[in-house]
């Protein structure tokens, strides 16, 4: 059972993501950000990866909240908050991700202990284990970020 004192541990750290891209890479020029060495990935192509499955996070923690699944409509694209495409700055990928995220903390902010530990997507995972898989997924992420700028 997922423990007020644990639920907030876990929005901190869901806040210091954001916070870290904010102060570690919003103001690096596009250019550096835009970089690849060799296979690896760019920053700016990690920071879609994460802007994307924070989207769809929050979407699926709304639509098992509310009950209300997304239209079929959208059924085989990504879930949008604006008009994303693949040419806008890297600053704006991370605005998008941090409204994304916004929307996360707003709904995991409202849960009762209780549904901390229902299910989500029908599946045997809990919210609360959702949300660690995404805490572990951006601590990746943002490891491989710190690797292609070097230390902090």
């Amino acid at each position: 059972m997922a423990t007020a004192t644990q639920t907030d541990a876990i929005i901190q750290q869901l806040i210091a993501t954001y916070r870290d891209l904010n102060t570690r890479v919003r103001n690096l020029s596009e250019d550096r950000l835009r970089l690849r060495n060799g296979d690896k990935p760019s920053v700016r192509s990690i920071l879609i990866l994460m802007r994307d499955d924070e989207l769809a996070f929050a979407q699926a923690l709304k639509e098992r909240l509310t009950g209300v699944p997304m239209p079929e409509i959208f059924e085989n694209e990504k879930p949008v908050i604006g008009n994303e495409s693949t040419e806008e700055s890297t600053q704006t990928v991370i605005s998008q991700f941090g409204t994304a995220r916004a929307t996360t903390l707003t709904l995991l902010r409202g849960l009762t202990e209780a549904q901390w530990n229902e299910s989500i997507e029908g599946g045997e995972m809990t919210i609360l284990g959702r949300v660690q898989e995404l805490i572990a997924s951006d601590a990746e992420k943002m490891e491989q970020i710190n690797g292609l700028l070097g230390a902090p």
